[in-house]
């Protein structure tokens, strides 16, 4: 059944996400072919204006994946379509697993649309050389594997912002167990509970830091003096904990919901 809740729930996705998807790869090629034709007034200031058109549907496309999950999680369990959705033979950690899986998938999507987007409109062997310098720069510096560096870095960004949709998602919860104001309830406490998880990783990091020297330091020391390791450790560690917040939110959220739904 969690199937077909997922298929149901990728239909709606699809629908409202896929001309921010579309719109953003167009004016990636139009501003590679623009930038690439002989340049005049006109044709610049038209390049221009794509260039802020392909930035406009990026960040869309990050910030519309946030906004739609939470409604999606809000409509198909509060709203008027949650009157069919609590008449389906499943659980409710069926319907929650839906909604965090559909999240997941196109937050995954949205970010692999912004890099086709950006490696269309921006790609050259001069342009690559540049980034991978800048990079290399900085893993030197740092005395780390570049592909190391980068990975962790996307696999940290991507699990706070995953974080912050899932607190968003508690938060809803939360608020429509309210009588009033529910929408204003959920904003505050899905905020709040962001606040809390990050207080909560940095604190475990801390903590780990009485144990560990190195990592201790990166609480005193200046940014330019940086101890390689303890910040491989700190990438490693900050990764680790994310997942284990984003699991026990979950677990949270899911014993939230079965003690019952106020449906408006």
């Amino acid at each position: 059944m969690l199937n077909k809740l997922l298929k149901y729930d990728l239909k709606y996705m699809i629908k409202n996400m896929s001309i921010l998807y579309i719109l953003s790869i167009f004016f990636a090629i139009t501003t590679r072919l623009l930038f690439d034709v002989e340049q005049s007034v006109i044709i610049k200031i038209i390049g221009q204006i794509s260039v802020g058109c392909m930035f406009a549907m990026i960040v869309n496309t990050l910030i519309n994946t946030m906004m739609r999950s939470w409604i999606r999680f809000r409509d198909s369990l509060y709203k008027d379509e949650s009157y069919l959705t609590h008449t389906l033979p499943v659980t409710k950690n069926d319907l929650y697993n839906s909604k965090f899986l559909l999240t997941l998938i196109f937050f995954f999507v949205g970010f692999i649309i912004i890099l086709i987007s950006l490696f269309i409109a921006y790609y050259s062997k001069e342009n690559w050389l540049a980034i991978t310098n800048f990079v290399k720069n900085i893993t030197i510096g740092l005395n780390m594997k570049t592909i190391f560096f980068v990975t962790m870095f996307i696999i940290v960004v991507f699990l706070e912002v995953f974080n912050a949709i899932q607190c968003g998602f508690y938060g809803i919860i939360l608020g429509y167990r309210k009588n009033n104001n529910k929408l204003g309830y959920s904003i505050l406490f899905g905020f709040v509970l962001y606040l809390i998880s990050q207080f909560t990783v940095l604190l475990l990091v801390f903590v780990y830091g009485l144990f560990n020297p190195s990592i201790m330091e990166l609480f005193k020391t200046a940014p330019t003096s940086i101890d390689a390791n303890a910040f491989k450790v700190l990438l490693v560690i900050t990764s680790l904990l994310y997942v284990i917040i984003i699991f026990i939110m979950s677990m949270l959220c899911k014993k939230a919901l079965n003690k019952g739904v106020n449906v408006e």
